[in-house]
């Protein structure tokens, strides 16, 4: 009589997972984080603990309590040689595509609330020390946030569909920023790098977009910006700086003029970075047709998420909070305050 083989798939982790992580993650930066800074602990050591501990511990601590496949939840599989070329192009259209999207959503931010915040913490690192930059602004990151969104909280939504997981990790990606003018950008980066991972079933090519799209804004940052402060800063008109109305006169045009120009050249170059975006897609998607593991879909493991709720709603409340101090509403500073963030 013929043996079976045990054909018993590998333990994945599930919505719930993903749920309770990001309720854990988001409790640690809203709640937790403001004694660290308290503290009085280094900006560098902070981001140690807060990028090692939080981001990449609590996942993998997580998948071995649960008794999880640690190589399939996490995708730890080489990348192919074209998969880490094609990364490395996607890169800088990130970049330009990410930059235009962004200094759009300022001069919104700009225009409806008349004012901006800016985090001088972060931006006085990049601008301090470029080795020590690159380290925990781009090699940190690229890992800890990647085994945390791409790794066990995208693994886990899976059960919902490739789609929805997709979608939704990069939607939660882009909201763990605190930052509603970078809240767009940071969510199609969050999107495409998901659905890269999915495709070509390596975390590790998610790490290497990642890595590029800090590591050369933290590269141009240390070159062009200026601000410098401490802690998340609340500018009136983060425009009106040297090089600004000096581009500005040297146009002819006055700096409202100026920037209305700016925008309208960015909307371009943003559509035309989002197609070739697109195009790479759809370049990997070709390489990787036969090669894409589906996951199986559960019945009613969409219940899960709820663990998720608290997080999301503590994150509701950084938002709020941040858009009631640009209206320079009290109880917005107060919160902020209260967490430590302003």
């Amino acid at each position: 009589m013929e043996i079976e083989k045990n054909t018993l798939s590998p333990k994945l982790p599930v919505p719930f997972d993903s749920g309770l992580l990001y309720t854990v993650v988001a409790l640690y930066y809203v709640y937790v984080s403001k004694y660290i800074i308290g503290m009085n602990i280094a900006l560098e050591f902070r981001l140690i603990i807060s990028q090692v501990v939080f981001l990449a511990a609590t996942p993998l601590i997580l998948a071995v309590i649960r008794g999880y496949d640690i190589k399939k939840t996490f995708r730890l599989k080489a990348p192919r040689p074209l998969e880490a070329v094609i990364m490395l192009v996607m890169s800088p259209v990130m970049i330009v595509a990410g930059f235009c999207a962004g200094f759009i959503a300022l001069l919104a931010v700009k225009s409806a609330f008349g004012r901006v915040y800016l985090e001088g913490d972060i931006t006085d690192l990049m601008t301090r020390n470029l080795p020590i930059a690159i380290l925990l602004v781009a090699v940190l990151p690229a890992v800890c946030e990647e085994l945390l969104f791409r790794g066990m909280i995208q693994k886990g939504l899976e059960k919902l569909g490739a789609g929805w997981s997709v979608f939704l990790s990069g939607i939660l990606f882009g909201l763990f920023h605190f930052d509603f003018q970078r809240l767009a950008a940071q969510t199609i980066i969050g999107i495409l790098s998901a659905y890269v991972v999915y495709r070509t079933g390596s975390i590790f090519n998610g790490m290497i977009l990642h890595f590029m799209n800090n590591g050369l804004l933290t590269l141009l940052s240390n070159y062009t910006v200026k601000f410098q402060g401490e802690g998340t800063q609340v500018v009136t008109d983060p425009f009106a700086t040297p090089e600004f109305l000096q581009m500005a006169e040297e146009s002819g045009l006055s700096l409202e003029q100026f920037l209305g120009m700016m925008a309208g050249i960015l909307t371009v170059l943003l559509a035309i970075s989002g197609g070739v975006l697109i195009g790479l897609v759809m370049v990997v998607k070709s390489i990787t047709k036969d090669k894409v593991e589906k996951p199986e879909k559960v019945k009613g493991s969409a219940k899960g998420l709820l663990m998720g709720v608290p997080g999301i709603l503590m994150i509701g409340i950084v938002y709020t909070a941040l858009a009631l101090t640009l209206l320079d509403n009290e109880l917005g500073k107060s919160i902020l305050r209260f967490m430590g963030i302003l």
